[in-house]
């Protein structure tokens, strides 16, 4: 959730969603809440915008959220390939960095092309180091496999390489602090014998967020189901 404040001292709460398909209905039915709960936190207006990496899963996003209750339904702000911005407009130019990963999460720019990979990695060079990592993170994720590889091979060229292996190196070793860790808590779980199923498993294992790592085993020590520490 981001909180926007105006000049005017105006505050707006921004609850953002990412979504790879069409949400399930139990997801669906909690959208509402997290506007109205943003909305009284904040003591401020709060939308919800979901980003949707196809067109698909943008028409899913997109259908109005009946709660039962008269007059109040939810229609989600969906982004996705259809009506995100061009990062290329100079109308843009100020938020281009931020556009282009914004396209690249959508797919509204397909990285499958070279131009696209080389459009991207010109705009994130130009912001700062820990900015650049972040925002490559993101774009490294959105991308398919062939995609991905072609893109950090691209990075490693003479061209980008001063810009980006630095990051590259720093992701390497984070992956390799998070790997571990997810190791441990699949060990941790099974020991203290919760039953593991393939999806948890996989959830887990492929998390590179140590800091949610970290959460999950804190919880592991005292909880007495998986649904407490997952929150399933």
């Amino acid at each position: 959730m981001t909180l926007l404040r105006g000049t005017d001292g105006s505050k707006l709460a921004v609850i953002t969603e990412s979504q790879s398909a069409a949400p399930k209905r139990g997801k669906r039915r909690a959208w509402p809440a997290y506007v109205a709960v943003a909305q009284s936190q904040h003591d401020c207006d709060a939308v919800l915008v979901v980003i949707a990496s196809s067109q698909a899963t943008a028409n899913a996003c997109r259908r109005t959220i009946h709660t039962g209750h008269p007059g109040f339904s939810l229609d989600p702000i969906v982004i996705g390939p259809h009506n995100t911005p061009d990062p290329t407009d100079p109308a843009f130019a100020g938020v281009a960095p931020e556009l282009t990963v914004l396209a690249a999460l959508t797919h509204a720019l397909d990285l499958t092309d070279d131009t696209n990979r080389r459009l991207v990695l010109d705009k994130l060079a130009t912001l700062d180091r820990e900015t650049r990592t972040t925002y490559t993170r993101f774009v490294q994720h959105a991308a398919s496999d062939a995609a991905r590889k072609a893109l950090e091979e691209l990075m490693a060229s003479p061209t980008y390489r001063d810009d980006f292996v630095d990051g590259l190196l720093e992701q390497g070793e984070a992956r390799g602090e998070a790997r571990g860790e997810a190791k441990m808590l699949v060990r941790f779980l099974v020991a203290r014998g919760f039953e593991v199923s393939d999806d948890l498993r996989g959830h887990i294992l492929t998390s590179s967020n140590t800091e949610q790592l970290e959460t999950w085993f804190d919880k592991a020590v005292v909880a007495d189901s998986l649904d407490t520490i997952f929150g399933h």
